[in-house]
């Protein structure tokens, strides 16, 4: 199982994520704000986690991003 070893802790395939700060931040990151994903694959050197951003009405968006886009998914509070 792959997994990066970065600032915020290790995240490996099946984790859920959710945009950080940072991804928020970024315009490119638009269609999946507010979204939740998951890492399908984790491989390569500047956007090495591919993830499956889930929409409402069921659909899937593949998106590649970097470790600082993205955080663990909490839930609500």
């Amino acid at each position: 199982m792959a997994c990066l070893a970065m600032r915020g802790g290790v995240m490996k395939v099946g984790d859920l994520v959710e945009l950080s700060a940072a991804g928020k931040k970024a315009k490119q990151n638009s269609e999946v704000y507010g979204y939740w994903g998951m890492i399908m694959e984790i491989a390569g050197f500047t956007h090495p986690y591919k993830i499956n951003w889930f929409r409402p009405d069921g659909s899937l968006k593949s998106v590649p991003m970097a470790r600082h886009e993205i955080k663990f998914m909490r839930g609500k509070k």
